[in-house]
């Protein structure tokens, strides 16, 4: 029977003419179960997961990565695909190129800074989809049909090049200083792109959401941006002296 995680062995290779050896290189630890990541570094999955009502890859350290490798992670109506230990505030965690369902939450990394979230599918969960820090990044991810926000970041964040469709609550969500960028959003039932102040938001779609299309408080800055029948307003800017230029209401 296989291991959660296993290692492929490193090879030492000779220098030639110098009597030396190259340095050995650690391949990633492969993960073939659902499983706590205590040691910081690389980890891939090789395989499809499945996590019985519970949490399935929980993250217990600084600075690890987690690369999907384009595998399925599925819940059982419980718990998170990717979470934190204990809710804890790690740094520089990563998570890429795979697809997450079935959890409550897609990913959960509400209180870990430097989050990095690229190339995930968080589809049909019954929560908030992708969910990160401070200093976080969601870049190239999909979040739809999830029972709360499609992503949901903390302050000076950025989020681009994502979709965020039908989804429960509000499409996309930042907190101070955040950056919306390049992101199309539809059909969620609170609003599209939702921001506080100083924030940019910048060449994205919001159409169809059940509240705003984009709603931001001031100073910030709306620019190049298309809205267009949402049920609210379309963009919606809120106390004071924003920048909006060149924005498309419809």
């Amino acid at each position: 029977m296989s291991t959660p995680i296993s290692r492929n062995s490193a090879v030492l290779a000779a220098v030639a003419g110098i009597g030396l050896s190259a340095p050995a290189f650690a391949a990633p630890l492969v993960i073939t179960a659902c499983t706590t990541l205590t040691q910081p570094g690389s980890y891939v999955v090789g395989n499809n997961l499945t996590a019985a009502g519970s949490d399935c890859l929980v993250v217990a350290n600084d600075f690890i990565t987690i690369d999907l490798n384009g595998f399925l992670v599925s819940g059982g109506k419980a718990g998170s695909g990717v979470t934190a230990l204990r809710n804890a505030a790690f740094r520089g965690t990563t998570v890429r190129n795979g697809t997450i369902t079935g959890f409550v939450q897609a990913i959960l990394l509400a209180n870990s800074v430097g989050v990095t979230v690229e190339r995930i599918n968080a589809v049909a969960n019954s929560g908030d989809a992708i969910v990160a820090g401070n200093n976080a990044t969601v870049r190239d991810s999909v979040a739809v049909g999830n029972g709360g926000s499609g992503i949901r970041v903390g302050q000076t964040a950025l989020v681009t090049g994502s979709n965020s469709d039908e989804n429960g609550f509000d499409g996309i969500l930042v907190g101070i200083g955040g950056n919306v960028v390049g992101n199309t959003v539809g059909r969620n039932k609170g609003t599209g792109i939702s921001t506080v102040e100083g924030a940019n938001v910048i060449n994205n779609v919001s159409r169809n959401n059940g509240v705003d299309g984009i709603f931001m408080d001031c100073p910030s800055a709306a620019i190049a941006n298309t809205t267009s029948n949402n049920l609210g307003q379309n963009l919606h800017i809120l106390s004071g002296a924003c920048l909006s230029e060149h924005n498309s209401t419809l």
